[in-house]
């Protein structure tokens, strides 16, 4: 079973709550290999019931590895949309009180990647014109050689608050610390995750309504 983990104190990269979230999912990587890793947001936007900025890990199930980012994410929202919402009396007075104090503000998407700069070679700086020119293709920057293998996490709020993290991975396996990539974040991957905090939010409220 997973457990709760504070953020509280953690590098927040010029984004709050969010930031300090986006940053503890992403030091998290022990099985990143598997498959992508989602994680929900606690007490990440302004007065929070409770003065802790958490992180919990969700269970995607086995299924995860075989889907690419953009149907998972789909198919999360959309189990969670149709998740029936059970009786108050289902859940013990513990449970409902970690609920009160503990808001549901944010969601982090982790995956593995391979990323490229332009300024890193000659073959990233073609790579890179293709993506602007309308000629690139799936697949491109995984066959690039200068691609660097990367884990990446996508942040968003429910204020739509976005950040976009990277951890370069070393010749030893291990992972760099996380810088934020600069630019505004945007695109699918970003609006479906939008999707899924929004139904886990609902669901979430109407489950602990008091």
């Amino acid at each position: 079973m997973k457990m709760l983990q504070s953020a509280n104190g953690l590098p927040d990269h010029g984004h709050g709550g969010l930031g300090q979230v986006a940053h503890g999912a992403l030091t998290s990587l022990s099985g990143i290999e598997d498959g992508p890793k989602l994680f929900l947001g606690y007490n990440a936007l302004p007065n929070p019931p409770f003065p802790l900025v958490g992180y919990l890990q969700n269970d995607l199930g086995p299924e995860a590895a075989a889907l690419d980012p953009a149907s998972l994410l789909r198919a999360a929202a959309g189990s969670m949309r149709a998740h029936p919402v059970p009786p108050k009396e289902a859940f013990a007075e513990g449970h409902r009180r970690v609920a009160a104090v503990m808001r549901v503000d944010a969601m982090v998407f982790v995956v593995s990647a391979r990323a490229f700069a332009p300024q890193q070679s000659p073959s990233a700086r073609a790579l890179w014109a293709n993506l602007v020119e309308g000629y690139y293709r799936d697949g491109d920057a995984e066959a690039c050689v200068d691609a660097r293998e990367t884990a990446l996490a996508l942040g968003v709020d429910r204020q739509k608050g976005r950040v976009l993290l990277v951890a370069e991975r070393g010749p030893s396996g291990g992972y760099a610390a996380p810088v934020r990539v600069e630019g505004k974040p945007r695109g699918e991957l970003f609006d479906l995750l939008g999707e899924v905090l929004d139904a886990q939010y609902v669901w979430t409220k109407a489950a602990f309504a008091p």
